[in-house]
């Protein structure tokens, strides 16, 4: 974790980078576990998913929510429930404006909505850097990958003038959706960005139907729904969208994003733009106004709970990884990305603009 905060400021550097004043996660609260038991005692704690049922945020959601309970003083039920759109922004807002603020209700939402908020989307109604942080399970690399029968075996083919394209499936708002644009309107790929779908579970089922070639997720939820396509070479992988290779990809010799950038303005676009705010990609949040005494429970709920052997081994069977960022690592990582030099911004932006094309 600390190397990637040393990068990640290095990087920053490089562009006029200041430390930005947006606060600190609030301090740890003690609390009191009697009265916590007492206010949560029959009540029902919902983990509101930004995306659809079947997909990598809610595997690890409903992992996560089976094992939960045991942790919170008074022993609440915790459910999940799914409320897909704009790659979690609606759910974002939810949890943000909407959804009470006494602890009964916990977002999992998408690093990768920083973006929207960094760039002014009108439909950002919510400040990343007020959030609660609670945990994110694991960081995410993006693989951009193809069906074999789109024609396609390595990144170059779509690169060029003779070049073949290929249509990628998107989510909006959602690296789902930055990675194909970026690729495409930096890198120079030939690719058909077609977006509007809620989840990648809906992305798959339009890879099957041949509505789009393939489409650009995670390493972490491709092993849980499709890790048989790509061993069995139905599913190509094209290219991996980090700094240095992924150390369990069972396919070789997949170009990172130095091997795919031609310069160092490519690389940090491709980097801030895909990568950096996968770091803290599964983000587990409390809106603003939740009693201190909770938000530090719930922090501490979930941590134990992701070290509990049951959860692990529950989580292995489903093939997810556990590797826990805790609360003020999160805010630390998005206060520094919310806090990069406008001129950094301002090329991010640009790389970014006319996307919906």
């Amino acid at each position: 974790m600390r190397s990637r905060q040393i990068a990640l400021l290095s990087l920053l550097a490089l562009f006029g980078y200041a430390a930005p004043a947006l606060g600190a996660q609030p301090a740890k609260a003690g609390f009191d576990e009697k009265a916590i038991a007492d206010f949560y005692r029959g009540k029902t704690v919902r983990i509101v998913v930004g995306f659809s049922a079947g997909g990598g945020y809610d595997q690890y959601s409903r992992v996560i929510a089976r094992h939960l309970s045991k942790y919170i003083p008074g022993n609440p039920a915790v459910i999940v429930d799914n409320m897909p759109g704009v790659g979690s922004i609606i759910a974002a807002n939810h949890v943000y404006n909407a959804a009470p603020k006494d602890g009964t209700v916990v977002g999992n939402i998408s690093g990768p909505i920083v973006l929207e908020q960094l760039f002014g989307a009108p439909s950002v109604q919510f400040d990343m850097a007020k959030f609660r942080y609670l945990a994110v399970p694991v960081s995410e690399t993006y693989l951009m990958i193809v069906v074999k029968k789109a024609g396609v075996t390595k990144f170059d083919d779509v690169i060029g003038a003779k070049s073949k394209q290929v249509s990628i499936g998107a989510i909006p708002g959602s690296t789902v959706e930055h990675a194909p644009i970026l690729a495409r309107d930096v890198l120079g790929a030939n690719l058909k960005v077609v977006s509007g779908y809620k989840g990648t579970a809906n992305v798959r089922m339009a890879i099957e139907s041949g509505e789009v070639d393939g489409f650009f997720n995670t390493w972490t939820s491709v092993k849980v729904t499709s890790f048989d396509k790509v061993k069995n070479g139905e599913w190509i992988v094209l290219a991996q969208l980090s700094e240095k290779p992924i150390k369990d990809l069972i396919i070789p010799n997949v170009p990172t994003i130095p091997q795919i950038a031609k310069t160092n303005e490519q690389r940090l676009i491709m980097k801030y733009g895909t990568s950096t705010p996968n770091d803290f990609g599964k983000s587990y949040v409390l809106p603003p106004g939740v009693p201190a005494d909770r938000a530090a429970m719930l922090e501490t709920a979930f941590a134990k709970a992701m070290a509990d052997k049951e959860l692990l081994a529950d989580a292995d069977k489903g093939k997810l990884e556990f590797d826990p960022l805790t609360g003020d690592e999160i805010h630390k990582l998005v206060a520094e990305f919310l806090g990069m030099s406008p001129d950094l911004r301002s090329k991010l932006q640009a790389a970014m603009k006319g996307g919906k094309k």
